[in-house]
């Protein structure tokens, strides 16, 4: 069974949206170091990986995913009604994006603040030689010991870097190490769920299918894809203050009435089906006994599902801020400790649309199958992942996920 979800919306479905397919055809510098052995990539199942991180990271480098990663960008901006970050910044002079991808918001924070020094760090060299003078790219792995000084930073920017780090907490502390104090973090992800109001999105779909293999066998290989829920907590334990959480609707599809949660649906379903399906897919399943071409045909007919505009689904796009404090004690470690009172999480609701009282329903991490072709049978183990609560307070908690076998 699924577990419920409070952290619901209520989103009216439009009756007139097309059946089928129609719509989804609209929509369908030199200061950079490279290595010339950055360029010696590994091919499996037609797609290009970074030869470096075979083991620890599963997502391509190829052109078809460096078009998904600028479209994911554009949803992310939808988001936040055309904004690059949802954190309030104040004339910034240093800015790190780290997992900068194809560079794309660093380019653009460049041109936002062009008095700030804009650094983008990732393992690939994919990004724009020819970019504006305060915009520059480094190789650099952020699982390990940054280069940058200590108290750097004004502001540091991560997106969707679930599934690609293995310690997060880690990675959280460096960011506290090398900001300024007073300086600020911001963790954007879209969350691996999918939540559903009504009985469109049944167990037996191939998409709760897809679902259900794709968490569990990242389960298997200890990844993380979902880190959101833990992010406030690993914040308060680097010591950060004034941590929220912003989540914002993100409709798998245009199946809603609202005109922007519609316009946001199409891009997402655009880039989920033709970039983020495969591209997430492939590798884990591949390494989990699956032959390409049994993944294949799962995710055809995911996206004949999806296509269908039938299944009233959709994620959340949420983005965790923090700030390190002005004034800080030494603790261990060179990481400052500062008060626990501090530390509070909030959590502001998605303004569009308002939180109802309606339950969501939220699907299992990992539900079991013999067939890979067909989908989850109604009498397979099912289990249950944790629920989100939203309190009247206001603030948001998430349960500890059930252990699964």
């Amino acid at each position: 069974m699924a577990a419920t979800a409070n952290q619901s919306q209520s989103i009216e479905a439009d009756p007139g949206v097309a059946d089928y397919g129609s719509d989804y055809d609209s929509a369908a510098s030199d200061t950079t170091s490279l290595a010339s052995s950055l360029f010696d990539y590994t091919y499996e199942n037609g797609r290009r990986y970074q030869p470096h991180r075979e083991e620890g990271y599963l997502l391509p480098n190829d052109e078809k995913e460096q078009d998904r990663l600028d479209m994911t960008h554009h949803v992310f901006k939808l988001t936040l009604g055309g904004d690059l970050c949802v954190t309030k910044l104040d004339h910034p002079q240093r800015i790190l994006d780290v997992g900068t991808g194809t560079g794309i918001w660093a380019i653009e924070m460049g041109e936002t603040y062009p008095s700030a020094e804009v650094i983008g760090t990732d393992l690939d060299p994919i990004q724009p030689l020819w970019v504006h003078p305060n915009v520059r790219f480094e190789v650099e792995d952020a699982s390990t010991p940054w280069t940058f000084p200590k108290d750097h930073f004004d502001f540091i920017h991560i997106r969707t870097l679930g599934g690609s780090i293995r310690d997060f907490p880690a990675l959280l502390k460096r960011c506290y190490k090398h900001l300024k104090p007073g300086g600020k973090v911001e963790i954007a992800e879209g969350r691996t769920r999918f939540f559903c109001n009504d009985d469109t999105f049944p167990d037996t779909c191939y998409t709760s299918r897809w679902l259900s293999e794709f968490l569990g066998a990242a389960e298997k290989f200890g990844i993380i894809f979902d880190p959101i829920p833990q992010v406030p907590g690993w914040l308060a334990e680097s010591s950060f203050v004034d941590i929220e959480e912003h989540p914002r609707v993100v409709p798998l599809g245009p199946w809603p009435k609202d005109k922007h949660l519609k316009e946001i649906g199409r891009y997402f379903r655009c880039q989920f089906m033709e970039g983020a399906l495969e591209a997430y897919s492939l590798k884990l399943l591949c390494s989990n006994n699956w032959t390409n071409e049994e993944v294949q045909v799962l995710l055809a007919h995911v996206r004949n599902e999806v296509k269908s505009n039938k299944m009233h689904i959709y994620t959340y796009c949420t983005y965790v801020t923090g700030t390190k404090p002005k004034q800080v004690v030494t603790g261990a470690d060179d990481y400052p400790v500062s008060s626990p009172a501090q530390n509070s999480t909030s959590t502001n609701p998605a303004p569009n649309p308002t939180p109802s009282a309606d339950t969501a329903s939220e699907k299992p991490a990992a539900q079991a199958s013999d067939s890979k072709n067909t989908p989850a049978s109604t009498d397979a183990p099912q289990e249950t992942t944790s629920s989100v609560d939203t309190p009247k307070d206001g603030t948001s908690k998430e349960d500890t996920p059930a252990k699964r076998t």
